[in-house]
């Protein structure tokens, strides 16, 4: 490629978190951070974030858009190539194979040499139907996924993966090298995510005094008996989850006694 891109996902109107959460850790492991959802249907919870595992940032960092309208009017120019299992009138669906290597050669987009990323949307529908029609009239290019079986229907996440992969495997990136063949810790650091900050806010929500300045409060032994053993990605996105709910579920309680009086 002469000219850098950058990889976003779109996932429109998705019926089941645990797809976004599959999905964002799939983007993890093909380098692509940025996941955009339009009119989703499902509300993302904790099982989002435990079934992203590992893979937080696209889940974190994601755009939600209750139109495509919204998204035309705030998403850079780009390629935009949708997935659809269905052939059918208007559709001209192709092997992705066959799609990237086409936008490769002669997307003008990508004949001239430039240091400016340039876009490239990959876009999956719902779970039930996939993408309808007017959802591909928005798409540079339609793509599917070939199989080699009876059952032709992908899962999202799985569809996702596939679509990145073949999207790696056509036009690069920056391969993943494996340290010797052994496994690494995964880094501590999530971006978004600040379990010490919301440990306190949470002690505070119910009703402990942190501003005496103590040696021994609430707050450091809580700190250090839940974060000082260096816990796994995981294990923070947990308590992270937990303590936000809570913290919620104590404002909202609140609130509702302040109604009362």
């Amino acid at each position: 490629m002469k000219r850098p891109f950058e990889v976003r996902i779109v996932l429109v109107r998705t019926i089941y978190e645990r797809n976004v959460g599959a999905t964002s850790r799939a983007m993890s492991n093909m380098g692509v951070e940025k996941l955009i959802m339009i009119a989703p249907q499902c509300e993302l919870t904790y099982e989002a974030q435990q079934t992203a595992a590992t893979g937080q940032t696209g889940l974190q960092n994601r755009t939600t858009y209750q139109s495509w309208d919204e998204f035309m009017a705030n998403e850079p120019e780009s390629i935009k190539i949708a997935f659809t299992a269905r052939d059918g009138k208007g559709r001209q669906v192709r092997d992705i194979d066959d799609v990237l290597a086409d936008v490769k050669a002669n997307a003008p987009q990508f004949q001239h040499e430039s240091d400016e990323p340039y876009t490239v949307h990959l876009i999956f529908g719902p779970e039930d139907w996939g993408l309808a029609g007017e959802d591909l009239e928005f798409a540079n290019h339609c793509a599917c996924l070939p199989t080699f079986g009876e059952n032709w229907s992908l899962n999202l996440a799985q569809a996702t993966l596939l679509g990145m992969f073949s999207l790696r495997k056509a036009w690069g990136g920056n391969r993943t090298k494996l340290d010797g063949g052994k496994k690494r810790r995964a880094p501590q650091g999530i971006q978004g995510i600040n379990p010490e900050q919301t440990l306190k806010t949470w002690i505070e929500e119910m009703g402990f005094d942190l501003s005496k300045q103590r040696k021994i409060n609430a707050f450091t032994v809580l700190r250090r008996m839940l974060l000082q053993n260096t816990p796994t990605k995981k294990e923070l996105v947990i308590l992270e989850t937990v303590l936000q709910q809570s913290i919620r579920k104590l404002r909202e309680w609140k609130e509702f006694k302040n109604r009362e009086r």
